[in-house]
């Protein structure tokens, strides 16, 4: 296929096949209007045959009465197969030359006298001239009578009009073809005069034509026509059709060259497409000269068949090279016009961007109060003229402080989505421009920037990570090690009393050592979202039972009440219920070790507004004289002395847990009171229970 876009052959045959298909479509487009006009598709080919030759026939017999009437009764048929018969308004026949014959078509014309009328009316004038010529109902056919030939001449007009009254309008009317004068004081009377003077012009066609005349060539034309009227318009779609076709082939193919891959612009595509469309409608419009003269029909025909293939060859051409600037992306940046307007916006933007912000609103609004003082300085002298540049020199003025809204808007936008953390867009820079373009790039580099602290920052947390876990990992094998060997050697039961108490201290310490290191580990597979979470439909109400049931002896042996607190009605989320257990437990555990003995202890469950809360409050033990974000930094305790057990990763697991699960864990601190809040979407009871497994 990309040879035959090439080949000039093949383009050359497609013009040349374009080119007859559409003669054949527009042919057949304009036959079948005629047809349908002349009601082919419902009439008999004799009423057919009657309106086309009666269409060529009328203006015939028009011209004829002109003639006649301007000539003095002098003027001879031309037409062989048109019969004339002229009849003064008594229906005296005063030239005729038709005999009764069998008529294929027959009309009536009124020819009325050359004249011209004064109107006279509170002494003002007003001259209008009228040339005869208005159509008389047609008459039926056993109507007509046959007319004798008489030789007469055309009547003078009488010099005996209806005299004017003296006052009230009147009607001055002059005779062209006598020069005399009359004188009218009602329309009435002025018509009465017209119709007397006018001339009746009849003409007749026969039904057997005896010369090859043009009458002759309608008739035969339409008995062509008819016989063909259905076949039209399927060569006109299949020829539409084709000729699409084609056309699409062209342009498509347009730009191609034989041993080439890419598009070559001709002598005509490099011309500046402005100036190139303009030299193709003046082109059109010289090829449409010969088609818009007053020619009778048949010479229109034989003059529009090379005019309309020079205005669709020009056509084509301008397809075929706007296909190519397209192609070539040349379309716009190709034109004259555009070049120059280009070129001075960029003398203007360069001249604006020398000027300081300041000044250039001073400038903008200063020119716009000259051009306004001007205006209405020139409103005195015209008003109307003045009035509507006023208007549309502010409404030009609104439409750039509109853009100048919307500009700041999109800029505003851009900084609030930065300070809200949305670093993954941009400001869109297309259609800015000056200083609106500067400060979008602007933002653009500060979000860029931000984006590579960002990242840099997460990569570093990453590397933190891998390094706890792999640094844990390393640390557990010996460690399993240790742990195993001191408890061999405690069942070996030394009996040296000081043995047996470093022994006691290093399973202490090794048992310690590995719950710090399974928090590590755990603690980075949280925050990474490493941890496998499998998420299913929970009650939350049983849970916490579950979780007062497991804790209350802890509580109890750190003189701890709790006062668990839960509505009636079971309150459902879609939850993990092995991690959320484990948030609970790390919860848990910070109560037993960091409130005050002696204190209560509140757990409650509240829902409400699609949002199921678990809420853990209790008094610290110690002062807690940090903030909620150190709280949950990792090797944070309660206490700062770090005097009591733990690993300080609890609360920085539990938030990273419940993350996890699409939940959210917030704290909060007042005073001693210490305080909880974990927060999951509500589900409704619909779907099956499962419960949670501790």
């Amino acid at each position: 296929m990309k040879n035959l876009y090439g080949s000039f052959a093949a383009k050359l045959i497609a013009v040349i096949l374009l080119c007859v298909l559409a003669l054949s479509f527009v042919g057949c487009v304009a036959a079948g209007v005629m047809l349908l006009n002349w009601n082919a598709y419902s009439n008999s080919l004799d009423s057919f045959r009657t309106l086309m030759v009666g269409s060529r026939a009328e203006p015939l017999t028009r011209s004829f009465g002109y003639s006649y009437r301007d000539s003095g009764g002098t003027s001879t048929n031309s037409e062989a197969n048109l019969r004339i018969s002229v009849e003064n308004a008594d229906g005296d026949v005063l030239w005729s030359d038709y005999e009764g014959e069998d008529t294929l078509w027959q009309s009536a014309l009124r020819i009325e006298p050359d004249y011209s009328v004064e109107y006279v009316e509170d002494n003002t004038a007003s001259y209008y001239t009228v040339d005869g010529g208005y159509d008389v109902p047609y008459a039926e056919e056993e109507a007509f009578v046959t007319p004798t030939p008489q030789p007469t001449q055309l009547p003078k007009p009488q010099q005996s009009g209806e005299p004017a009254a003296e006052s009230g309008p009147v009607w001055h009317v002059r005779d062209y073809s006598t020069g005399e004068r009359y004188s009218f004081s009602s329309s009435e009377a002025l018509e009465d005069w017209v119709a007397k003077h006018s001339l009746i012009v009849k003409g007749y066609v026969p039904r057997e034509m005896t010369h090859e005349g043009r009458l002759w060539q309608v008739r035969e034309l339409s008995d062509l026509l008819y016989g063909w009227r259905y076949a039209i318009l399927w060569v006109a779609g299949l020829s539409f059709l084709a000729g699409l076709l084609i056309f699409i082939f062209l342009l498509r193919a347009a730009g191609h060259r034989k041993g080439s891959e890419k598009i070559v612009p001709s002598f005509v595509d490099k011309i500046p497409f402005d100036v190139f469309t303009v030299l193709v409608i003046a082109a059109i419009g010289v090829f449409l000269t010969p088609v818009m003269a007053d020619f009778d029909w048949p010479e229109v025909l034989l003059a529009a068949i090379p005019c309309f293939l020079l205005i669709g060859l020009s056509f084509l051409l301008w397809c075929m090279s706007f296909a190519v600037r397209v192609k070539l992306g040349t379309l716009w940046s190709g034109c004259l016009l555009v070049r120059i307007v280009r070129w001075l916006w960029r003398g203007f933007t360069a001249l604006i961007r020398l000027l300081p912000l300041l000044w250039k609103w001073v400038l903008g609004i200063g020119a716009a109060a000259l051009v306004d003082l001007l205006f209405r300085h020139g409103a005195v002298f015209s008003h109307n003229r003045t009035t509507f540049f006023w208007f549309l020199f502010w409404l030009l003025a609104g439409a750039a402080t509109l853009y100048a809204v919307l500009a700041f808007r999109r800029l505003r936008t851009g900084a609030r989505e930065i300070a809200a953390g949305k670093l993954s867009g941009k400001v869109e820079e297309k259609n800015l421009i000056l200083d609106f373009k500067d400060h979008a790039n602007d933002l653009n580099h500060i979000r860029d920037g931000l984006n590579a602290a960002v990242e840099e920052r997460l990569k570093s947390e990453r590397f933190r990570t891998e390094l706890i876990t792999n640094v844990s990992h390393d640390i557990k094998t010996p460690l399993t090690s240790i742990i195993n060997y001191v408890d061999l050697l405690q069942k070996e039961q030394p009996e040296s009393e000081t043995q047996r108490e470093y022994l006691e201290v290093l399973a202490r310490q090794a048992a310690k050592l590995k719950k710090l290191t399974e928090d590590l580990i755990e603690a980075s597979k949280a925050s990474t979202g490493a941890l496998p979470v499998s998420r299913e439909k929970l009650e939350l109400g049983v849970l916490l039972d579950q979780t007062a049931g497991e804790y209350a002896e802890k509580l109890n042996s750190a003189e701890l009440t709790p006062v668990v607190t839960k509505p009636v009605e079971p309150v459902y989320v879609l939850a993990d219920g092995r991690q959320l257990w484990r948030v609970f437990d790390n919860l848990m555990n910070n109560v037993v070790k960091y409130a005050l003995p002696g204190t209560r202890v509140y757990i409650s469950l509240a829902h409400g507004d699609g949002k199921a809360s678990v809420t853990f409050r209790n008094i610290s033990r110690e002062a807690l004289n940090i903030s909620v974000e150190e709280l949950t930094e990792r090797f944070v305790r309660g206490d700062s002395s770090r005097s009591t057990e733990g690993s300080g990763l609890g609360l920085s697991i539990a938030m990273s847990l419940t993350k996890l699960q699409n939940g959210e864990m917030t704290l909060s601190v007042d005073g001693d009171l210490f305080k909880v809040t974990l927060s999951f979407p509500e589900l409704s009871d619909a779907a099956p229970l499962t419960m949670p497994q501790t």
